[in-house]
This record gives structure tokens, C-alpha cells and sequence, in this order.
């Protein structure tokens, strides 16, 4: 599975226009909507962002921290919904993610967080977008504001992008 190539098709299927433009920012909680996987905020432990259920004849939910800030939220929840495409593809009907923040979360060597954080990225900062603002001149925090992610996030996606467009990825 590719979480880019993934994410596109959410976008391209839940989310774009009719004439297959992309409206920005992208709403990763009205795509959940889209797809009946319920979102809540509630008062989650300090160190958990996020947590995806997935229970046989009910709508999967996604519950997040509400002590998180609106971006962080946003980007919860995108990646919740790469939990959830990976699941569904993998046909796994029902469990429990919990996404915990700490030195484990950041490592990078959990394949099913690897892949949940690029579906994140791509499905919030869609490559072509990105490289379309780069190439007007924003740079990663005026990308961060226009596509309301952190600026770590978007600095991370603007270095990285530039091969998925096939050009050489801006520098920070």
C-alpha cells in the first residue's frame, strides 16, 4: 500500500470538486463524514492524541484530544483516517488504535504509524498543492497557514515533495 497514492484517492473521491480541484485547506473531519466514521473531541489522557474504533455493525469513530489545538486535531484525524484506509484494505473489521505521543510515536519504526503519518501528511498537504505554493514563493509557515498544519509539518512535507511531483524538493 502507498499512503500517498491513497490519500490522493480519498481526496479525489471524498473530497475534490467537480471539476477535480482540490479545496484548501482540506477538512479531514468532514472526509470522515463523507465516509460515516463519526468524530468526537473529548478529554483524552495528556499523552494520547487520538484514538480509532473499529467495531463489526457499528460506524468506526475517531476520538481526539480536545487539549490539542485545531491543527493538531486536524492532523489527528487524518491520521486516524490512514489507520482506517489501511485497515479497511487489509480487511480488519474491528479494533482499537490508540496514538500515543512520546519517544516511541517519533521513532519511525512502526510500519502502521509510518503509514498513517504520510497519509496525514499527504492527505492535509496534498503534493501538487504544495509544490504549486512553492513555486509562488511561500515557503513552509505561510504552506503551514494556508493549509493549517504546523510549520514542522509542512517544512517536513515541503523537503520531501519534490520527488513525488519528479522535481528536486525545495530546500527549508
Amino acid at each position: 500500500m502507498s499512503a500517498e497514492r491513497d490519500a490522493e484517492e480519498m481526496l479525489r473521491t471524498h473530497w475534490a470538486r467537480e471539476d477535480g480541484t482540490i479545496p484548501l485547506p482540506v477538512d479531514p473531519i468532514a472526509i470522515a463524514g463523507k465516509l460515516d466514521i463519526k468524530v468526537f473531541t473529548a478529554p483524552l489522557e495528556q499523552n494520547v492524541s487520538g484514538k480509532l474504533f473499529m467495531k463489526v455493525g457499528q460506524d468506526p469513530e475517531i476520538y481526539l484530544n480536545q487539549a490539542d489545538s485545531y491543527n493538531r486535531q486536524r492532523f489527528t484525524c487524518a491520521h486516524e483516517l490512514g489507520h482506517w484506509t489501511k485497515h479497511v484494505a487489509e480487511g480488519v473489521e474491528s479494533g482499537e488504535i490508540v496514538d500515543y505521543r512520546g519517544p516511541l510515536s517519533s521513532t519511525g519504526t512502526d510500519h502502521q504509524e509510518i503509514y498513517a503519518n504520510q497519509f496525514a501528511a499527504a492527505l492535509l498537504m496534498p503534493a501538487e498543492e504544495v509544490q504549486r505554493l512553492t513555486e509562488r514563493g511561500y515557503g513552509p509557515i505561510a504552506i503551514a497557514d494556508t493549509l493549517r498544519v504546523s510549520p514542522d509539518a509542512a517544512a517536513f512535507r515541503v523537503t520531501n515533495v519534490g520527488g513525488l511531483v519528479g522535481q528536486p524538493g525545495p530546500t527549508r
